[in-house]
C-alpha cells in the first residue's frame, strides 16, 4: 500500500501527519494566496499562452534573456515537454531518482540507461558520472537528488555540464528543491549555463503551491527554449498559477525563514533518528533519506503517521524511507512514534 510512486496521501489513507510530500511546512506565503484570489476577477479570459509578466520577472530575479524561460504546469509537466521536444534515443539517469525522468524518456521511445548511486558514498554523485555521459544524447541529474537530498558540488556540476557540452549531450539539471537550501544562488547550474544545459525549477516545493501546478526551465540557449515551448499544450499554465508565482518572486523574507527553519530542524530530526540507531543520510534540503527497519512504514501508518517508502526507487529496497521536513511540533511527533517503534 505504501509503494506509491509519488508522495502525498493520494490513497485517502485515514492519517494525522503527513511526511510523505517534501512541501514548504510554512505553508503557501499569504500575499501569494492573495494574489491568487485576486486574479479570479479575469478567469472568464484565457490565461497568458506565453507567461510574459511571470518570465519577464524571472529574467529580471535570474538575470537570464526572457527568451531562454519557458513556464509550465509543474516541473513534471516540463520534463515530459523537454523530452518531447529533444526527442533524446538514449539518456542517462542516476538511481535512484526521481521516477518521472525514467517514465517520461520511455514514453516517448528513449532508451534509459542507470547509473547507480553508491551506498558507501552515503549515494553522493561522484566523478565517476563523467564516464557513463559518452553515448547519451541526454543526462537528467537532480541537484538536490530525489530521495537522496543532495546537492551535486559545483566543481563536479561544472564538469558534468562541459562533459555533455563536449559529446554533445542535453544537460538537465532538476533544481526543484534547491531553493531550500541558503546557498542556493551559490550552487545553482544557472551559474554554468551552456547551450546544452537545461535548469529545471518548481514553485510547488518552496512556495507550497502543490495544487496550483507552476514550473519553469532555464535553457542554455533560445533555440532549446523555443522546441520546448512549442511542445505540450498551448495554454500550460493557468491565470491563478501565473498570479501565484509572480508574487511568490517578491517573499524574500519568506525564502530567509523557511531555509534557516528547515536547515535547524532537519538537523535535529537526522540526529534523533540516528540516536535511534537509524542509518540517516546527508541532505541538503527538506527532506530525509534513512534506513530502517522494513516494516517501519505500515507501523506508523497505523498510528496515522505517512512516510514515503522509497521501495519503488531503482535500487533501493523496502528498508528505505524519506520523510519530510516539517515544523518543530510536527517532527517531534514523527521521532516518539519511530522511537516507540524502535524500542518495540
Amino acid at each position: 500500500m505504501l509503494n506509491r510512486h509519488h508522495g502525498g496521501n493520494d490513497l485517502s489513507l485515514d492519517i494525522s501527519l503527513d511526511f510523505s510530500a517534501n512541501l514548504n511546512p510554512l505553508g503557501m506565503p499569504e500575499k501569494v494566496r492573495e494574489a491568487v484570489i485576486a486574479s479570479a476577477a479575469g478567469w472568464e479570459k484565457y490565461p497568458d499562452p506565453l507567461c510574459g509578466e511571470l518570465r519577464g520577472k524571472l529574467s529580471q530575479k535570474l538575470g537570464v534573456p526572457v527568451s531562454d524561460i519557458v513556464c509550465g504546469n509543474g516541473a513534471d509537466d516540463l520534463i515530459y515537454r523537454i523530452v518531447s521536444a529533444l526527442r533524446p534515443k538514449r539518456a542517462l539517469i542516476c538511481a535512484p531518482a526521481f521516477g518521472e525522468y525514467r517514465k517520461a524518456l520511455s514514453e516517448y521511445g528513449c532508451t534509459v540507461d542507470e547509473h547507480f548511486l553508491r551506498i558507501e558514498n552515503d549515494f553522493a554523485l561522484t566523478e565517476s558520472i563523467l564516464d557513463s555521459i559518452a553515448g547519451s544524447d541526454m543526462l537528467i541529474l537532480a541537484s538536490p537528488n530525489n530521495p537522496t537530498g543532495q546537492i551535486i558540488k559545483t566543481e563536479l556540476l561544472a564538469a558534468i555540464a562541459e562533459k555533455c557540452s563536449e559529446t554533445g549531450a542535453y544537460f538537465l539539471c532538476d533544481e526543484s528543491f534547491i531553493g531550500f537550501s541558503p546557498e542556493s544562488e551559490k550552487l545553482t547550474a544557472l551559474n554554468l549555463l551552456n547551450g546544452n544545459t537545461i535548469v529545471l525549477r518548481s514553485f510547488t516545493k518552496l512556495f507550497a503551491m502543490a495544487g496550483l501546478r507552476l514550473g519553469y526551465t532555464v535553457c542554455g540557449s533560445r533555440a532549446i527554449a523555443e522546441k520546448i515551448s512549442a511542445s505540450g499544450q498551448y495554454w500550460s499554465v493557468s491565470a491563478p498559477a501565473q498570479a501565484a508565482g509572480i508574487a511568490a518572486l517578491d517573499e524574500n523574507d519568506y525564502i530567509k525563514k523557511t531555509t534557516e527553519m528547515i536547515r535547524t530542524e532537519r538537523e535535529h530530526l537526522a540526529a534523533e533518528l540516528t540516536g535511534m540507531g537509524v542509518k540517516v543520510f546527508p541532505s541538503d534540503t527538506d527532506f530525509i533519506l534513512f534506513r530502517a527497519r522494513n516494516d517501519l512504514g505500515e507501523l506508523l501508518l497505523e498510528r496515522k503517521i505517512l512516510i514515503r517508502s522509497c521501495a519503488d526507487f531503482s535500487g533501493l529496497d523496502g528498508g528505505f524511507f524519506r520523510t519530510a521536513v516539517r515544523t518543530g511540533f510536527e517532527n517531534e511527533q514523527l521521532i516518539a512514534a519511530i522511537r516507540r517503534i524502535m524500542n518495540g
